[in-house]
Formats: C-alpha cells, structure tokens, sequence
C-alpha cells in the first residue's frame, strides 16, 4: 500500500561551523557558534512532505522539508577571508531530504525494520561582511548513507514511531565524520485510510567536507516537531 503523510514541521539549528582562513584546511579555523557569530539559530516553519510504498514486506519511505533563515553577528574568529570581528550579514538555505528501504519482520508485538537510509542535506550558506562588502560562502550537497532501524508499535488506533540511523565514517568523498538521524512519531487513527500525526526529529553532523576551494567543519544540530496527517491507499 500508499502512505502519503502531508505537515509543518518548526525547526531550530544549534552548534558551529568554521572556514579555512587561506591554509587550505578548515583546521586553519576555530569553530565559532552560529548563533553569537552568524546571528542565526531562531526557530522556522516549514512543509513537511513524507511518502511511504509497503510492498509486502520491502517498505520504501521518503521525506523532506527545508530551513530559510537570515541573521546579523560578529565573527569571534576568522571565517575564510572575513575577519576576526567583523559583523556579517548571513543567510542559511538547508534543504534535508531522507529516503529508506528496510524490510519488515513481525517480533512479538513490535514490527521491528532494519535497512539504510541515505539522508541528503543541501547546504548554501552566505556571511557577507556588511561594512566592506566581502563574502564568503558554503554551497555543497552532502549525501550520507547510514544503517537505519525502524520500531512500531500499535494500540488500538494509536500507533508509534522510532526510527535510528547512525554513520560514522573518516572518508565519505570528500566528506567526513559522524552523523545521527533519531525520530520519533505517533499517529492517531480517525478512520481506516485517514490519520493524525505528530513526532519529533533530532538530527547531529559534525564533520568536515569541501566547497570550490576551500575547507569547511561543522558541528551541528537540527531539531524540531512535526504535526500533520496521512492518506493510505
């Protein structure tokens, strides 16, 4: 059968993210965070798409939503070519799609999927200096394949969610590091094709990858709760 799950999902991001400063690796930069040097880290809504096929025991799911903020800050620490000091204006494009095939096996109560899931983040972030015009930019596509399981659990029209996926990995192309993908749901019901959901998703990435000719590093975090409902067919 057909899931189709449509929702607003409100995120916020936490952590750091450093720039080479010329050396040729973003080790040459101190992590600085992204809310005191970039001014971003607010909560923002979004549309949450999800579709999942159950093909009688093979389950094959995909979802996505995306993250468009825009922040004023200081830099503490030199990001590529902007100085220590220097107020910057940003502005963060992160589109975060995940797509899964696990396959299912009835244990006791539980549904128990074990699979991959490839979590895909599109990241174009700009920090522009707002006094003398410089810019500097991280643009890349990070494509990360990870072990997944998924838990489910009915009672009555009630049913929840866990879903765990986890890499970490030193070379990824040219990406790499640790990566952690938790999310949680409950869904609710109203009738046998119809139902309510909401959840709750956790993501960390705290690697390093490459853009054009420079370094970067990151550290992290993604989270946020989402509701919305579901059509089976």
């Amino acid at each position: 059968g057909l899931t189709t799950q449509v929702g607003y999902t409100y995120t916020s991001l936490g952590g750091n993210l450093a720039l080479d400063d010329g050396t040729g690796s973003s080790s040459g930069s101190i992590e600085q965070g992204i809310g005191s040097a970039f001014g971003l880290g607010d909560g923002r809504g979004s549309p949450y798409l999800r579709a999942q096929a159950d093909l009688g025991g093979p389950v094959l799911t995909g979802s996505v939503f995306w993250l468009q903020e825009i922040g004023t800050g200081e830099l503490g620490q030199a990001f590529g070519g902007l100085t220590q000091g220097d107020i910057v204006e940003t502005t963060l494009d992160l589109a975060v799609a995940k797509l899964d095939a696990v396959y299912d096996f009835e244990v006791g109560p539980l549904k128990v999927s074990p699979g991959v899931a490839f979590d895909v983040f599109a990241i174009d972030f700009t920090a522009r200096d707002a006094n003398l015009g410089g810019r500097e930019e991280i643009d890349d596509v990070v494509f990360v394949p990870m072990p997944f399981v998924r838990l489910e659990g009915g009672l009555g029209p009630v049913t929840a969610i866990g879903e765990l996926g986890y890499l970490d990995v030193s070379n990824l192309g040219d990406t790499g590091g640790r990566f952690l993908d938790c999310e949680a749901r409950v869904e609710y019901r109203l009738f046998s094709a119809l139902h309510l959901f909401a959840g709750y998703r956790f993501l960390d990435l705290d690697g390093t990858g490459s853009t054009g000719s420079e370094d970067y590093a990151l550290d992290l975090q993604l989270r946020g709760w989402t509701l919305g409902g579901g059509v089976r067919f």
